[in-house]
């Protein structure tokens, strides 16, 4: 009984030697004194510091989140173009090609000569440069066909012949580089034709499966402006992979070497084109060469300086064109002023915008491609 009464006491507080833990249930959890800042540097959370990291740690996961929806949309719009260029392109290729190449001459001409040519073409473009007169310029079909045998990708797949007033290049160029290419090749012939009478060049891409139809054709007429000097350059019509050239664009006569004599004051290339243009006199196409002949007195072309705020006035003066023997051939074609075709105020129109305003002028750019 001693020994029960004696366990059943109560314990003193003195007699406790050890302290009452609190159990992790009770239900008044003690207060962590030395709870810290969720970062480690403790110096950063005072003043709201740690409020402010989070805010931007917040910021940048937006950014990179908004990045990478921008970064698929584009990824998904470039696949789609991709797609669908590809699809064009390989449907006219299969359109345009052959399984079967056409077998072409092979001109070999020695490199010296061809060398010697290329530094002629040099000079005479240089003289012109620098205000002086070289002397004509001739390039023969010999000398043409012995480039192409010295160039890996054309040799025995181009051939030029040339005539009086024409210009032909029969090709037959692998397109296994292009979609749907692979074992086809592009069998075609090229021509250029001038017609002096009524200053029309004529030019023409046909296969040489004339089943195909026309791959391209257009009728240009080349004619000088009041200066005697700016060249006019306009389609009469065309066509391009199946799009016809509209008439609307036709009528407006525009002039395609317009931005020519408009060029960029940094545009060099530009001012060095249009320097050599005014610095020729002619080009006469003969039989079996092409004669590029240098103006004794060039001028500096000023049409468009001259009727700076009517940049669409075109005059129609008959472009001079050398015959066989060297002789200028001039004819005056009719005059244009007023109306659509005549002034127009409120600043200069480049042939640039002017395309850019119209719709179905898809042909032309492709067209323009095609003659380069």
């Amino acid at each position: 009984m001693d020994n029960d009464d004696t366990n059943s006491k109560v314990p003193l507080l003195e007699d406790i030697e050890t302290p009452l833990e609190v159990s992790a249930e009770s239900v008044y959890p003690v207060k962590n004194k030395n709870k810290e800042c969720r970062w480690k540097n403790w110096k950063n959370c005072k003043h709201g510091k740690c409020k402010k990291a989070r805010c931007v740690k917040k910021c940048l996961k937006v950014i990179c989140k908004v990045a990478l929806v921008g970064f698929l949309l584009f990824g998904a719009v470039a696949s789609i173009a991709g797609y669908r260029w590809y699809r064009f392109v390989s449907h006219q290729v299969q359109q345009w090609t052959v399984t079967e190449p056409n077998a072409l001459p092979v001109q070999d001409v020695p490199l010296e000569e061809l060398a010697l040519l290329e530094d002629s073409a040099r000079f005479f473009w240089d003289s012109i440069q620098y205000g002086k007169v070289p002397e004509d310029f001739v390039l023969t079909a010999k000398d043409l066909n012995g480039f192409f045998a010295s160039e890996e990708r054309l040799r025995g797949n181009a051939f030029a012949e040339m005539k009086a007033n024409e210009y032909q290049v029969s090709l037959s160029i692998p397109t296994d580089g292009l979609p749907g290419g692979k074992g086809r090749y592009f069998v075609a012939t090229k021509t250029l034709n001038w017609d002096p009478e009524n200053q029309e060049l004529k030019v023409k891409i046909q296969p040489m499966d004339e089943s195909m139809g026309t791959m391209a054709e257009a009728v240009l007429k080349l004619t000088t402006m009041e200066d005697g000097k700016t060249l006019n350059l306009q389609v009469l019509s065309g066509q391009g992979l199946g799009h016809i050239i509209p008439q609307k664009f036709i009528d407006e006569q525009y002039n395609l070497l317009e931005d020519l004599y408009n060029c960029d004051c940094h545009d060099h290339e530009c001012k060095q084109a249009r320097k050599f243009l005014e610095g020729l006199a002619g080009v006469a196409m003969e039989d079996g060469q092409v004669v590029v002949h240098a103006d004794p007195e060039p001028k500096e072309a000023t049409y468009y300086k001259e009727h700076e705020g009517h940049s669409w006035h075109h005059g129609h003066h008959g472009h001079r064109h050398h015959g066989k023997h060297g002789k200028h051939g001039h004819r005056h074609g009719d005059h244009h002023h007023g109306g659509d075709h005549g002034h127009h105020h409120g600043g200069r129109r480049h042939l640039r915008a002017k395309i850019g305003g119209h719709r179905h002028l898809k042909a032309l750019h492709m067209l323009r491609k095609l003659m380069a």
